[in-house]
């Protein structure tokens, strides 16, 4: 179900020390790059998530016309659960790297 897919992403996302915001109705979770130990803008991370994970993720700073926020990234959790496995293993290595 959609609340188990978001569930799920949350728990591993928090078990790979990502700072998960807490979320209840959305196909998308928020991570605090700061608050995870991340200290590159979003839109680094997302580029680099890209490169070096293979995981696309979402700049919240793609939102803002005008000061962007650049702390959060947005995950989305609508891919078979073997694709988020492997996404999910690819970020926790990511996360590793970054800090």
């Amino acid at each position: 179900s959609h609340a188990d897919g978001r569930a799920r992403l949350a728990r591993c996302l928090r078990d790979a020390d990502y700072a998960v915001l807490p979320s209840s109705a959305t196909w998308f979770l928020h991570v605090d790059l700061p608050a995870s130990g991340i200290s590159i803008p979003d839109a680094e991370f997302c580029d680099r998530s890209v490169r070096e994970a293979g995981v696309a993720t979402i700049p919240f700073s793609a939102f803002y016309a005008v000061e962007p926020e650049t702390r959060f990234v947005r995950f989305c959790f609508t891919k078979p659960e073997a694709v988020l496995d492997e996404a999910l293993e690819r970020l926790g290595r990511f996360r590793t790297s970054l800090i």
